[in-house]
């Protein structure tokens, strides 16, 4: 293994540019000097040394953007986190307030807790009551899980109660990812009180799936807290029961044999004291598995040694750039300076400006026109002084001015340029006063070609206008990028729609047939090759919502791309992979074109919130930023009380809203209908099941 190395390497094919450069500099001084003779000759401003010192400069920044290294040695790559769902318990007596401000709000501050201490950990989030639900699958995005926690409410899910067994089911069968047993955590947090789970199952479950459950019980165990709501209206109401009112603690006997009878579960009952999750979870996963690191598959990491190279070049530039003005007197370096760092002149710099010896052939009052013009150039009102300097100047050609007077007005009137140029707030406008200060110091120049500070100006502001174009090149640059990334988006988008749609009729056109499940296999194929499309789109919107964050200097920023098209998305990955999973099963194809219909729906708001976002007013844009409650879903389980989150549109949600089916029904329409009649039929029984739970709260 070499001790020295270039890093990248490719880098180093710059250095063929060094030959160029050597000729454009030559040419440049060449120029420079022809220039310099026809204003009137003078000393140059510009050496052949200073060119050198440049070039060795270039030389020594290759080299160090070829990154070069030293010492080399090797480390590992692979992640050590563990994958992590929070199930919480939103059933009602989740709302009472002995744990401050509530029993949910603790919980859901515990997980916030959490993600600012989690770095490598995969997170999930599941809520459950009679019934649960996938607000978040895995994910190391902990902003989505953040926002998705803030939808967690009483009303998330279809039932009443609480069923610890429907959370499990849904985390083991649709949350947790095959093959990582032993480094699975699922955080449950709920004041105990179930009604129903079949402990036995809920056991086996977590031991077959290699599930670790860290069990935390909020509440009060010893004194009952009355469960608060608000009605519709608004109002403030303590829950009842056969007219009195309802007091709930934390179950701590229930929950603690529930954590006996499996050694995957641990118990511990927080009650009503503060607590930092993220440190308890620390704690609880300091002695369990990690991904397993192989050092000898590692990197090979080598100690940078760029700054050898980059420091030299920069005191080289430095030294080309003093070399260049040492013939400059204090005060024009000094307006060097000023013009780099934006500094304007104003009252107190009276050195900048250029007086008028009185001449009489001018008379008095062309004098005194230029004293108050040359007096409101020093007070900095420099778009007064600039229109006082062209009144006068015509005046003055009028009265036969002499050609070092005519030189004087149009070099205080560049400065007034100049000043206006430093006021802008836009560099097209800030170039557009810098060329007419150019033009107004090469005409002085041209006058007086012994005025030599006209010539280190128009150096200066060769020099500054170069700036204000290489910064509006970059601008356009980026709007360009942007451009074409939005353009290419948006084709993608459209061709994940017409992907959607025709593999939503193929299912269709398949379901009537009598071989209908032999295409199962492929159907569910494409349908996960459109979910990796929908999650490559969505990293292509993260990007460019970046992108067009990030500011230019001296430049308005772009607008942000709106979180509501990331929002779409991320509803239509549920429903893609909601739908993959009906589609194994020929009963259930129906729903699964419902939720492929729905994905459509997603991907058209996108589509049409693309394609009006630069048309629309920010201001008269809807909030983006509500979330939306149905697209929930979840498959039902046999025995427990869990059933399926309905989805807008789908047959089990509208079935009580249909019409008779008219004549001229097709046989495909026919059987979609008799499909979704039975789906309404399992729902009506399984909500007969969680009525059957006497005290749903």
């Amino acid at each position: 293994m070499s001790e020295f190395v270039f890093q990248w390497p490719s880098i180093l094919a710059l250095l063929f540019a060094t030959i160029p450069l050597v000729w454009i500099l030559a040419y440049a001084r060449k120029q420079r000097l022809l220039l310099i003779e026809a204003m009137g000759g003078g000393h140059p401003t510009h050496r052949k040394l200073r060119d050198m010192l440049r070039v060795v400069a270039f030389i020594l920044l290759v080299l160090a953007l070829a990154r070069p290294g030293y010492a080399p040695h090797t480390e590992a790559t692979s992640r050590s986190g563990r994958d992590v769902v929070f199930a919480i318990d939103v059933s009602q007596s989740m709302l009472a307030e002995d744990a401050t401000p509530s029993r949910l709000e603790v919980a859901k501050q515990a997980v916030r807790d959490a993600l600012h201490t989690f770095g490598n950990e995969r997170v999930g989030l599941v809520v459950y009551a009679g019934s649960a639900s996938i607000l978040c699958p895995l994910t190391y995005d902990y902003d989505f899980v953040r926002y998705m926690l803030e939808q967690a409410n009483t009303r998330t899910v279809d039932f009443g109660g609480t069923t610890l067994q429907s959370a499990v089911e849904k985390a083991v069968d649709q949350v947790f990812i095959e093959g990582r047993q032993d480094v699975q955590d699922l955080v449950v947090m709920t004041d105990g009180g179930d009604h129903g789970s079949i402990i036995d199952k809920t056991i086996e479950l977590l031991n077959e799936n290699g599930v670790d459950t860290l069990l935390i019980g909020l509440g009060n165990p010893n004194q009952g807290a009355p469960i608060k709501f608000k009605d519709e209206e608004g109002n403030t109401k303590l829950l009842e029961y056969e007219g009195s009112p309802v007091y709930t603690k934390l179950d701590d006997a229930a929950l603690r044999e529930f954590a006996v009878q499996s050694g995957r579960i641990d118990y511990l009952p927080i009650g009503t004291s503060p607590f930092n999750l993220g440190q308890v979870y620390i704690d609880y996963a300091q002695d369990k598995k990690i991904d397993s690191a192989d050092s000898e598959n590692g990197i090979i990491i080598y100690q940078e040694a760029a700054m050898f190279f980059l420091i030299p070049a920069v005191i080289l530039l430095i030294l080309s750039e003093r070399w260049g003005a040492r013939g400059l007197q204090l005060g024009q370096a000094a307006i060097i300076i000023g013009v780099f760092i934006g500094f304007t002149p104003d009252a107190t710099a009276g050195e900048r400006l250029i007086g008028l010896t009185p001449d009489a052939t001018t008379g008095g009052s062309f004098q005194t026109n230029f004293e108050h013009a040359y007096a409101t150039l020093k007070a900095g009102t420099f778009e007064e002084a600039q229109a006082l300097f062209v009144e006068l100047h015509h005046s003055a050609s009028a009265n036969t001015a002499s050609p070092q007077q005519l030189a004087a007005i149009q070099f205080n009137r560049g400065l007034a340029l100049i000043g206006q140029s430093n006021a802008q707030e836009t560099p097209q406008l800030a170039l557009s006063y810098a060329q007419q200060a150019q033009l107004a110091f090469l005409v002085a120049k041209r006058g007086a070609p012994d005025l030599k500070r006209a010539g280190v100006r128009l150096q200066i502001t060769a020099t500054a206008m170069a700036a204000l174009q290489a910064k509006i090149d970059e601008m356009e640059a980026l709007n360009d990028q942007i451009n074409q990334e939005m353009e290419a988006l948006i084709a993608r988008l459209q061709a994940l729609l017409e992907a959607q749609t025709e593999l939503r009729k193929a299912v269709a056109e398949q379901a009537v047939k009598p071989d209908a499940a032999k295409q199962a296999e492929s159907f569910i194929q494409r349908q996960n090759e459109h979910h990796q499309e929908a999650l490559a789109l969505q990293l292509v919107m993260k990007n460019l919502d970046t992108m067009m964050q990030v500011p230019v200097e001296s430049m308005p920023t772009e607008e942000s791309l709106k979180a509501e098209p990331m929002h779409l998305i991320a509803l239509a990955q549920i429903s893609q992979e909601a739908a993959a999973d009906q589609l194994k099963q020929l009963e259930q194809w129906p729903l699964a074109q419902e939720l492929q219909l729905d994905v459509e729906h997603r991907i058209e708001q996108i589509l049409e919130l693309l394609a009006n976002d630069s048309q629309n007013d920010p201001s008269e844009s809807e909030d983006w930023d509500e979330m939306e409650e149905d697209y929930d879903y979840m498959d039902e389980s046999e025995e427990s009380m869990s059933s399926s989150e309905s989805m807008e549109g789908d047959f089990a949600a509208s079935s009580e809203m249909q019409d008779l089916p008219l004549p001229n029904y097709s046989a495909e329409d026919i059987l979609m209908e008799e499909q979704g009649s039975q789906q309404f039929r399992q729902q009506k029984r399984a909500s007969a099941n969680a009525a059957k739970v006497e005290k749903d709260f």
